[in-house]
């Protein structure tokens, strides 16, 4: 066989060697992975998410997927407010304004005003003091 030139076989490689849609599957594994992680974890992320069928929207630090943190929270009628919250609810010092003209800035507890704040109303008229469950305590 004179001429005639040998064929080697070829010889499988050491080591992996990725096809691209394995790569792309593990790349998207590994992304998956670290999500969760981070969602698990309650590392605080910032993020805006949308409320109530978009009525409301939230911008700010979600621990676990829930609201807890800094943020801005705004109404689909202009009402906002913009402080911290805990597990959903206005909880720490913030401010709250109203479409209409009035604003609360100072202490919150489960969602209303509570401890120290001033409310100003539309009328520019202040009421600084002691809030107690959103109810101004008159010191007088």
């Amino acid at each position: 066989m004179a001429g005639q030139v040998a064929k080697k076989k070829p010889t499988a490689s050491k080591g992996i060697r990725w096809k691209r849609s394995g790569f792309e599957l593990m790349t998207g594994l590994v992304i998956l992975l670290c999500a969760l992680w981070v969602f698990a974890s309650g590392i605080p992320m910032r993020g805006k998410i949308a409320l109530n069928n978009g009525k409301m929207t939230y911008e700010g630090t979600l621990v676990r997927g829930k609201i807890t943190g800094q943020g801005k929270l705004t109404y689909e009628n202009g009402d906002v407010y913009e402080g911290e919250f805990k597990n959903g609810a206005f909880q720490g010092h913030g401010t709250f304004t109203s479409k209409d003209g009035w604003r609360y800035t100072g202490q919150f507890a489960n969602g209303k005003p509570d401890g120290k704040g001033e409310l100003v109303t539309e009328d520019k008229v202040a009421y600084t003091g002691t809030f107690k469950q959103g109810i101004y305590q008159d010191e007088n």
